[in-house]
């Protein structure tokens, strides 16, 4: 209980003295404002939801090497960056997605745009995660459009899904 505590302490006091431009944090508060707002459609709502709990898993996954040595400002720092790269990459990664499945008019091509996107999050893990349950929470859920992994290095998927146009 007390190794709970101290982490949501040391995340808290981690995050709340990086610079207000935080790509991070900027797309969460967004994410949390879009997914709460009532006057928007159900969908655009699940995908806010998505983008903020994918933000809220990578950050629980990466705290741990913060915590290795919390005196190491460089660490720190790799860290802070690795996760503000791997928000903005997911951001575009669920933007050109719905870019591209709103772009398919037919079944059958929105079945390979979802399934571009899909292989591409399942295929490139980011922390090797063995709670699959969690993991693909979303994956399993149909009445998600972001049938997506958790565990994604969102960079190396926005990678895959550009280069299959």
């Amino acid at each position: 209980m007390k190794k709970l505590l101290l982490i949501a302490v040391l995340s808290g006091m981690l995050f709340t003295n990086v610079k207000a431009q935080d790509v991070y944090n900027e797309i969460l508060k967004t994410s949390l404002q879009v997914a709460e707002n009532e006057k928007n459609d159900i969908e655009t709502r699940k995908i806010a939801t998505f983008k903020f709990d994918a933000l809220n898993y990578m950050k629980q996954k990466v705290i741990p090497e913060v915590l290795k040595d919390t005196t190491d400002l460089k660490t720190m720092n790799k860290v802070i960056n690795q996760l503000n790269q791997q928000s903005y990459a997911m951001y575009q990664f669920i933007n050109y997605f719905c870019e591209r499945i709103s772009g398919a008019s037919k079944k059958k091509d929105k079945e390979i745009v979802m399934a571009l996107f899909t292989n591409a999050s399942l295929n490139n893990p980011m922390f090797n995660d063995t709670d699959k349950d969690l993991v693909l929470a979303y994956y399993n859920n149909e009445n998600y459009i972001t049938r997506f992994s958790l565990d994604t290095d969102w960079e190396k998927a926005l990678q895959q899904v550009r280069k299959n146009k």
